[in-house]
Protein backbone atom coordinates (compact mmCIF):
# COMPACT_ATOMS: atom_id res chain seq x y z
CA UNK A 1 0.00 0.00 0.00
CA UNK A 2 1.31 3.37 -1.09
CA UNK A 3 2.13 5.49 2.20
CA UNK A 4 0.51 8.82 1.19
CA UNK A 5 -2.54 6.55 1.37
CA UNK A 6 -1.58 5.20 5.07
CA UNK A 7 -1.03 8.75 5.91
CA UNK A 8 -4.36 9.85 4.66
CA UNK A 9 -6.17 7.21 6.18
CA UNK A 10 -4.38 7.48 8.92
CA UNK A 11 -5.31 11.35 9.56
CA UNK A 12 -9.23 10.66 8.70
CA UNK A 13 -8.81 7.82 11.73
CA UNK A 14 -7.54 10.35 14.13
CA UNK A 15 -10.18 12.92 13.15
CA UNK A 16 -13.06 10.43 13.33
CA UNK A 17 -11.47 9.56 16.97
CA UNK A 18 -12.36 13.52 18.03
CA UNK A 19 -15.74 12.39 18.50
CA UNK A 20 -15.39 9.54 20.51
CA UNK A 21 -12.25 11.29 22.78
CA UNK A 22 -13.45 14.72 24.29
CA UNK A 23 -11.02 17.75 24.23
CA UNK A 24 -11.17 19.18 20.67
CA UNK A 25 -7.35 18.53 19.83
CA UNK A 26 -6.48 14.74 18.24
CA UNK A 27 -8.59 16.73 15.10
CA UNK A 28 -5.49 18.84 14.52
CA UNK A 29 -3.50 15.83 14.33
CA UNK A 30 -5.73 14.37 11.41
CA UNK A 31 -5.45 17.63 9.90
CA UNK A 32 -1.38 17.17 9.74
CA UNK A 33 -2.20 13.23 8.82
CA UNK A 34 -3.79 14.52 5.85
CA UNK A 35 -1.28 17.13 5.26
CA UNK A 36 1.56 14.39 5.49
CA UNK A 37 -0.32 12.18 2.97
CA UNK A 38 -0.98 14.98 0.35
CA UNK A 39 2.98 16.18 0.82
CA UNK A 40 4.13 12.50 0.56
CA UNK A 41 1.83 12.22 -2.81
CA UNK A 42 3.08 15.27 -4.03
CA UNK A 43 6.78 14.62 -3.57
CA UNK A 44 7.48 11.22 -3.85
CA UNK A 45 11.00 11.29 -2.66
CA UNK A 46 9.53 11.80 0.78
CA UNK A 47 8.33 8.18 0.88
CA UNK A 48 11.57 7.19 1.35
CA UNK A 49 12.38 9.04 4.54
CA UNK A 50 10.43 8.18 7.38
CA UNK A 51 12.01 10.91 9.14
CA UNK A 52 10.64 13.53 6.34
CA UNK A 53 7.57 12.35 7.08
CA UNK A 54 7.69 12.70 11.02
CA UNK A 55 9.01 15.86 10.88
CA UNK A 56 6.05 16.97 8.29
CA UNK A 57 3.17 14.99 10.57
CA UNK A 58 4.83 16.56 13.85
CA UNK A 59 5.45 20.66 12.71
CA UNK A 60 1.74 20.30 10.78
CA UNK A 61 -0.20 18.54 13.58
CA UNK A 62 1.74 21.35 16.09
CA UNK A 63 0.76 24.40 13.43
CA UNK A 64 -2.69 22.84 13.08
CA UNK A 65 -3.30 22.64 16.49
CA UNK A 66 -1.45 26.11 17.47
CA UNK A 67 -3.86 27.77 14.45
CA UNK A 68 -7.07 26.13 14.73
CA UNK A 69 -7.03 26.79 18.74
CA UNK A 70 -6.41 30.23 18.28
CA UNK A 71 -9.31 30.39 15.55
CA UNK A 72 -11.97 28.36 17.55
CA UNK A 73 -11.09 30.28 20.89
CA UNK A 74 -14.49 32.24 20.92
CA UNK A 75 -16.36 29.19 20.15
CA UNK A 76 -15.64 27.20 22.44
CA UNK A 77 -14.62 29.06 25.31
CA UNK A 78 -18.03 29.74 26.69
CA UNK A 79 -18.74 33.12 28.68
CA UNK A 80 -18.18 33.33 32.21
CA UNK A 81 -20.91 35.54 34.34
CA UNK A 82 -19.89 37.40 37.41
CA UNK A 83 -20.89 36.45 40.36
CA UNK A 84 -22.90 38.42 42.40
CA UNK A 85 -21.14 37.42 45.87
CA UNK A 86 -17.24 37.24 46.39
CA UNK A 87 -15.56 34.16 44.92
CA UNK A 88 -15.85 32.00 47.51
CA UNK A 89 -19.50 32.00 48.19
CA UNK A 90 -20.96 31.83 44.41
CA UNK A 91 -23.19 34.13 45.15
CA UNK A 92 -25.28 32.80 48.17
CA UNK A 93 -24.51 35.65 50.86
CA UNK A 94 -26.92 37.59 51.15
CA UNK A 95 -30.04 35.41 49.44
CA UNK A 96 -33.37 34.72 51.30
CA UNK A 97 -33.79 31.24 52.07
CA UNK A 98 -36.64 29.30 53.61
CA UNK A 99 -35.64 26.82 57.16
CA UNK A 100 -36.82 23.38 55.79
CA UNK A 101 -35.43 21.67 59.06
CA UNK A 102 -35.91 23.62 62.46
CA UNK A 103 -32.00 25.12 63.29
CA UNK A 104 -31.50 24.27 67.10
CA UNK A 105 -27.28 25.85 67.51
CA UNK A 106 -24.71 23.99 67.71
CA UNK A 107 -26.68 21.67 65.56
CA UNK A 108 -27.28 22.13 62.29
CA UNK A 109 -30.52 22.31 60.35
CA UNK A 110 -31.82 22.42 56.65
CA UNK A 111 -32.60 25.65 54.34
CA UNK A 112 -33.89 25.39 50.93
CA UNK A 113 -32.17 27.65 48.19
CA UNK A 114 -32.71 27.50 44.81
CA UNK A 115 -34.99 24.27 45.29
CA UNK A 116 -32.13 22.37 46.77
CA UNK A 117 -31.31 21.60 50.17
CA UNK A 118 -28.53 22.80 52.59
CA UNK A 119 -27.35 22.65 56.02
CA UNK A 120 -27.60 25.42 58.05
CA UNK A 121 -26.30 26.62 61.40
CA UNK A 122 -26.98 29.89 62.93
CA UNK A 123 -25.95 31.44 66.47
CA UNK A 124 -29.64 31.30 67.16
CA UNK A 125 -32.49 28.61 67.17
CA UNK A 126 -34.47 29.56 63.78
CA UNK A 127 -38.25 27.90 63.30
CA UNK A 128 -39.26 25.79 60.40
CA UNK A 129 -40.94 28.20 57.78
CA UNK A 130 -38.86 31.02 58.81
CA UNK A 131 -37.14 33.66 56.08
CA UNK A 132 -33.65 34.25 56.86
CA UNK A 133 -30.47 35.73 54.88
CA UNK A 134 -27.27 33.78 54.09
CA UNK A 135 -24.52 35.77 55.71
CA UNK A 136 -21.74 33.15 54.89
CA UNK A 137 -20.92 30.10 53.38
CA UNK A 138 -18.21 27.34 54.40
CA UNK A 139 -18.44 24.57 51.96
CA UNK A 140 -21.86 23.00 51.66
CA UNK A 141 -23.19 24.71 54.89
CA UNK A 142 -24.87 27.62 54.68
CA UNK A 143 -24.64 30.37 57.96
CA UNK A 144 -27.89 31.96 58.34
CA UNK A 145 -29.88 34.75 60.12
Amino acid sequence: MDLSVVWLIAGLVLMVLEFVVPGFVIIFFGVGGLITGAAVWLFPAMEASFTAQGLCFALTSVLALVVGRRCFRNLLGGKAEPSRGDADDDGFVGSAVVVAEAIRPPLPGRVTLNGAGWAAVSDRPIEVGAIVTVVARDNLTLTVR
